[in-house]
């Protein structure tokens, strides 16, 4: 059973995310990029390192990536109080890109609740805020 619920888990997200990216189609930005502007969006500004780590990447890639979402206006770089220490934070710009994204995302699951029925979506709706929670107690622990 657990091979399986991480299977469907994954093919979910996995689908739901592609039908989201459809949408960069219409940005100068690729996959990656995406994350990292996602990553500032949720999270707000990071440091250079807690962004290198939270993505998975190295920060000579992480630099790159960076150096170009800056030179397209989607991001911003900040210099912190210690001078060696950048801030990077997503623009305006660049948060159109990921709420553009997102409202793609709640279409596609909008489509999909429709055939469900709002029984059966009222349903799963709960059962997944407790998986969730009980995912949250697992990685804490």
């Amino acid at each position: 059973m657990k091979k399986e619920l991480e299977k469907i888990l994954r093919d979910i997200c996995f689908i739901v995310k592609i039908e989201g990216r459809l949408v960069l189609k219409n940005y100068p930005i690729t996959a990656a990029q995406f994350d990292l502007l996602q990553r500032l969006y949720f999270k707000g500004p990071m440091k250079m390192t807690e962004l290198s780590t939270s993505l998975g990447i190295a920060k000579s890639t992480l630099s790159g990536i960076v150096q170009r979402l800056e030179n397209i206006g989607y991001v911003s770089r900040i210099r912190g109080k210690d001078k060696r220490v950048f801030m990077i934070s997503i623009t305006e710009v660049g948060k159109s890109v990921v709420k553009s994204v997102i409202e793609k995302r709640v279409e596609f699951i909008g489509k999909v609740v429709n055939v469900m029925g709002e029984e059966h979506s009222m349903e799963l709706l709960k059962i997944l805020q407790r998986f969730k929670e009980e995912i949250e107690k697992c990685r804490s622990s």
